[in-house]
């Protein structure tokens, strides 16, 4: 932990529900109750928990090998890909590679299209990867056997929890004033808004209006409150202009004509926003995006296929 990563962790503390500290090796750590017992976690550690989960799901469908591949943000520092070594060390796995997500979705995309790419003319393809907490902006080239980053892009603090936490103040301060308490005090109103918020956004991308109805939220009084897209866009703008600014970036940084490009991937669950596809598509001047990639499997379905490259019987 130094000064350089406070503004980060304070980004963070908003949607962490136990307390994070500081420990002896000046790393990052989370304290939690296990069985009545307060733990002090690092990151690497609680990783590791989530790695074991995944290790124990393979064994239990007859699938035993303890070699993985892991993807991670284009954006991680080597520390951070460290880090994520050490946490698959911890869960009693070999890493054979962490790879970028970039690369995860590029390779995905290029090996199940073999028949139908050019063998000597490339085709650019533009992936747009808005998350949960983050947006990469890749732009890559395809032909026969070879694919080709051209230019990456990331915003780590772009992604669809800062939609919901916009909503989230805006309905917590209208709660506080109409009743004397404010919810955003208490950690577990906090996750109960959020959850209820991520509902109405994900409505909004195909209805008008929302409805956000939280039963007995703060000392029995219930939040009820309808949000409007035209209110959604309004509070969201500010990070509708960085998401602009981030896909002229890449443009910019990878010298492709936007006109030469074959089509724009969208991945990512924010990237159903109206107004996200709305500028997606005014600035890549295309008519339409394209889904023809599953969001929520596709950068695993690319660690796999890595791992199966690396596989002496590929």
């Amino acid at each position: 932990m130094n000064s350089g990563c406070e503004g980060q962790l304070a980004l963070e503390k908003r949607f962490c529900c136990h307390k994070i500290v500081e420990l002896e090796n000046r790393k990052i750590g989370f304290e939690v109750v296990q069985q009545g017992q307060q733990l002090r976690l690092t990151a690497e550690q609680v990783l590791a928990f989530y790695l074991k989960k995944l290790k124990r799901f393979y064994e239990l469908n007859e699938i035993y090998s303890k070699e993985i591949c892991l993807t991670i943000p284009s954006y991680c520092s080597q520390i951070e890909r460290q880090a994520v070594l050490d946490a698959a060390d911890i869960a009693g796995l070999k890493c054979l590679r962490v790879m970028n997500e970039s690369s995860a979705i590029a390779l995905q995309y290029g090996f199940f299209r073999k028949e139908d790419l050019h063998a000597v003319t490339p085709r650019n393809v533009a992936f747009v990867d808005l998350g949960h907490s983050k947006t990469t902006i890749t732009i890559a080239s395809f032909i026969q056997g070879k694919t080709k980053i051209i230019c990456h892009r990331s915003d780590r603090n772009l992604g669809a929890r800062d939609f919901d936490w916009e909503i989230l103040k805006l309905i917590s301060a209208e709660f506080a004033k109409k009743f004397g308490d404010n919810p955003m005090e208490n950690p577990r109103c906090v996750v109960r808004m959020l959850e209820a918020v991520e509902k109405a956004r994900k409505m909004l991308s195909s209805v008008p209006d929302a409805q956000i109805n939280i039963e007995y939220l703060l000392n029995e009084e219930d939040l009820v409150r309808n949000l409007k897209k035209d209110e959604f866009e309004k509070l969201i703008n500010p990070f509708i202009i960085r998401f602009q600014e981030l896909i002229k970036r890449a443009i910019s940084a990878s010298g492709v004509n936007v006109m030469d490009i074959h089509s724009v991937e969208m991945l990512g669950d924010a990237t159903r926003t109206p107004k996200i596809l709305e500028v997606t598509k005014t600035l890549f001047k295309k008519s339409e995006t394209v889904r023809t990639l599953n969001s929520l499997e596709t950068m695993a379905r690319g660690a796999a296929l890595q791992a199966a490259i690396l596989s002496p019987n590929f």
